[in-house]
């Protein structure tokens, strides 16, 4: 049971504490005392909840004792540290915020604080979230579990770690450009964006109001339906919340062969490394396989989308630094240099960026009115090791968000899972994205492809 915990999956967990066989107590102690026994080696979180996490689990033991408890009491969650947990520090990994402590819980630290959660402390991240490979030099050096000396991706670096690692059973991370499923893919986990504003951001620091989103990092499509089932839904006090309906994510009626999907033949499977290409293609037969429609298409415009996602990102994140550029001098060489990039974007070019964004939405709606999901890979590039990645403007750093930005212009459903390995053993991500607002078919597609497949299954060696 000790070794076994570490990576059982929400249903599991709550089986095993609904029948006794295992405390929500104990389950704690273990993840505190692996946590004491990893993080060292791998930096995944940045402040640890000991005491706090004791306390969280004696509490969900007595709720589910009493018979009121749901899927995600007891169950062990990291939290990117960009999220607020009232009286406690939320640094976003800048020396700049590490004495900010939050006056008040995010909504989506109250989403997990009423459904009994154990939250066992805040991950690592990329300063302010900027960044695509993981890389902070104001933090300890995360590092991906398959292989210490690789990134782990970014920017929710420390929340696939942990995940990967068996530190926690569920995380939470942000995607601005795809910062959840950039680090899923490079460490062999499911990362899970939702369609813009399904999930409240208020209490979780900004990087760009436009794109941001938060979302699930678990080991499974099913454990992010779990969690999406108890974070998601309308807040009156975001004003970029989504009004879902109370079924959004309830189970639908789900026939293989009336799910299209569209694999685009241009753009996404260019100028991408072989082994990547050649296990994403293995995937698209698997689909072909097992009964759906699978078609390539042309996607002319989707070439734009990168350029219009720095252009709208940029200003954004300047904007938003307005006050902490006052401590200019705390900031990484990185991300300094990156905002500094946003000063010569005029107001005029902000709003084109906006409006290019605008007719590229309305482009690729055009192109899911015909498809349900377009299959992509998650990242073009193999996962580079850190000591070739102290340069931001590397290939690798460069290339990382070229295919999960789009769908953060577009905020659709957009999730990676697992689908192979490099020759080199390292995880290989694979990206479904969907219609807006249509997350639970994204959902019910992933978790199709994990029942008939055991990527998703495969561990680091620790």
């Amino acid at each position: 049971m000790n070794n076994e915990v570490f990576y059982k999956s929400i249903n599991e967990l709550n089986k095993l504490y609904l029948e006794k066989k295992l405390s929500v107590v104990e389950a704690t102690d273990l993840f505190n005392k692996r946590i004491s026994n990893l993080n060292k080696k791998y930096n995944a979180y940045l402040d640890i909840y000991n005491l706090e996490s004791k306390l969280d689990a004696s509490n969900a033991d007595k709720k589910i004792k009493n018979g009121d408890s749901n899927k995600l009491t007891g169950i062990l969650v990291g939290l990117k540290d960009l999220v607020d947990i009232e009286n406690k520090v939320t640094s976003a990994g800048s020396k700049i915020l590490k004495n900010n402590i939050a006056n008040k819980n995010s909504k989506i630290s109250d989403d997990f604080r009423n459904s009994n959660s154990v939250i066992l402390g805040k991950t690592n991240l990329v300063e302010f979230a900027f960044g695509t490979l993981g890389m902070n030099s104001s933090t300890d050096t995360c590092r991906n579990p398959w292989n210490t000396d690789a990134v782990p991706g970014g920017s929710s670096s420390g929340s696939a770690v942990a995940v990967s690692s068996g530190m926690c059973t569920i995380a939470i991370g942000t995607d601005t450009g795809g910062s959840v499923r950039m680090p899923a893919s490079l460490c062999g986990i499911t990362g899970f964006k939702p369609s813009y504003g399904v999930v409240s951001r208020r209490g979780v620091l900004d990087l760009s109001w436009s794109m941001d989103h938060v979302g699930p990092m678990a080991r499974s499509a099913e454990d992010c339906l779990e969690v999406m089932k108890v974070i998601a839904g309308f807040d009156i006090n975001d004003k970029y919340s989504y009004r879902t309906k109370p079924d959004f994510f309830d189970e639908k009626v789900f026939e293989r062969k009336d799910i299209k999907i569209a694999v685009p033949k241009n753009y996404f499977f260019d100028d991408i490394d072989i082994e990547i290409k050649d296990t994403i293609l293995e995937a698209v037969n698997k689909f072909d396989n097992l009964g759906y429609q699978v078609e390539e298409i042309e996607i002319p415009f989707v070439e734009d989308g990168r350029k219009i996602n720095v252009g709208v990102l940029l200003p954004e994140a300047l904007s938003i630094h307005n006050n902490y550029l006052k401590q200019s001098e705390k900031y990484t060489k990185t991300v300094i240099n990156r905002l500094l990039g946003g000063l010569g974007i005029s107001s005029e070019e902000y709003l084109a960026a906006s409006r290019n964004m605008s007719k590229f939405n309305y482009q690729m709606t055009k192109v899911m009115n015909n498809h349900d999901i377009i299959l992509t890979p998650t990242v073009p590039v193999k996962t580079p090791l850190i000591k070739n990645s102290e340069n931001p403007n590397t290939f690798e750093a460069n290339s990382m968000g070229k295919f999960t930005g789009v769908f953060n212009l577009t905020g659709q459903p957009s999730i990676s899972i697992p689908a192979g390995r490099t020759k080199e053993k390292m995880p290989i991500g694979l990206m479904l994205s969907g219609k807006i607002m249509e997350d639970r078919k994204v959902l019910d597609v992933a978790m199709d492809f994990q029942k008939n497949s055991d990527h998703h299954k495969l561990r680091p060696i620790i």
